[in-house]
């Protein structure tokens, strides 16, 4: 029988877990499905790390997950994989930039292993290419592929019809202490002067730290965390949606991904162009034109726009597909 090759990641699948949708959804590019064991399960993995030795298979491990990456049991099966998959294994990191302490170990591990590491913006890229003196980059190949969208976007129907009445401004995402509020409140003192309405997708919204009294006046609703299923059919009624962040948007953001996906206008912030390449014709910059801006795209523009943002997830899934699994 032959081998099949080796994917460490844990959530995979998850609506929980950003990075194990999205691993999940990347695999749809690949031709034969690979043997997954959950890194947490050390001997499992070390099995699964053998069977790819003997038989020159592929490793490709996915991190962090949001129940790997504070994981004793998954560092160490990384340890594993770092020594028993030279030369085979793919490491693919999801913000590898903000790791934090964990950036020591990644490094050291990324040294022993060597091989293909996959990251998600050229400044992550960079950062890593820097790291250690350059020594982590004289022992891998890094490239530069966003993940693939977990968000089943694909067939979502797209905000062709006439936004809701009163309009609707949008928030999707978890709200993380990295998500720039500043820029969200821009928009929603123009949707105050609109009386238009507040909808946010995803947990933690109704604890963000807003300033005094910017939602006092607002007609807000928060949804808290949907299943995919539902994100379409709530968010195709948004005239406008938001998508904050304090450090710049980049392509690996899927809070900005979905919302284009659907057609809807979308405002954000770019700290360095080069980590944002997807530019659509409904992505918005400016805030104080954003609300007018999303109010005069039309369906055909929506569409349009839609379609780009179809192409790129496409092309994206091919380029990872590519990265992580073709043959050593």
């Amino acid at each position: 029988m032959t081998e099949r090759p080796l994917l460490l990641c844990g959530d995979l699948g998850s609506e929980r877990c950003g990075v194990g949708a999205s691993e999940s959804a990347a695999l749809a590019a690949v031709g034969s499905r690979p043997h997954t064991v959950d890194p947490r399960h050390v001997g499992a993995s070390l099995r699964g790390l053998l069977r790819a030795r003997r038989s020159r298979q592929v490793v490709v491990v996915a991190y962090p997950t949001r129940s790997t990456v504070r994981s004793v049991r998954a560092t160490v099966t990384l340890a594993l994989a770092a020594g028993l998959g030279r030369g085979r294994i793919r490491w693919h990191l999801h913000e590898y930039a903000i790791f934090g302490e964990r950036r020591a170990l990644i490094d050291l591990l990324l040294v022993v292993g060597g091989g293909r590491v996959v990251v998600s913006t050229r400044s992550e890229a960079a950062a890593l290419r820097r790291s250690r003196g350059g020594r982590v980059a004289h022992r891998v190949d890094v490239r530069v592929i966003p993940p693939a969208n977990g968000t089943p976007v694909a067939t979502a129907p797209v905000a062709t019809g006439a936004p809701a009445d009163p309009p609707i401004v949008g928030l999707f995402g978890t709200a993380r202490a990295d998500k720039g509020l500043d820029v969200a409140v821009a928009a929603l003192d123009s949707a105050l002067q609109t009386e238009a309405r507040v909808e946010t997708i995803g947990s933690g919204w109704d604890e963000a730290p807003w300033p005094p009294g910017v939602l006092d006046h607002l007609d807000v609703r928060h949804h808290g965390r949907l299943p995919t299923a539902r994100l379409a059919s709530v968010m195709t009624r948004w005239t406008l949606a938001v998508a904050p962040f304090a450090d710049g948007a980049t392509d690996g953001r899927m809070s900005l991904r979905t919302p284009l996906a659907c057609g809807i206008p979308t405002l954000t912030t770019v700290a360095r162009a080069e980590d944002l390449t997807l530019r659509p014709s409904h992505l918005l910059l400016d805030p104080d034109t954003a609300w007018a801006d999303a109010r005069a795209t039309d369906p055909a523009a929506r569409a349009d726009g839609a379609a780009a943002v179809a192409r790129f997830e496409a092309e994206t899934g091919r380029a990872l597909a590519a990265a992580l699994w073709d043959a050593p």
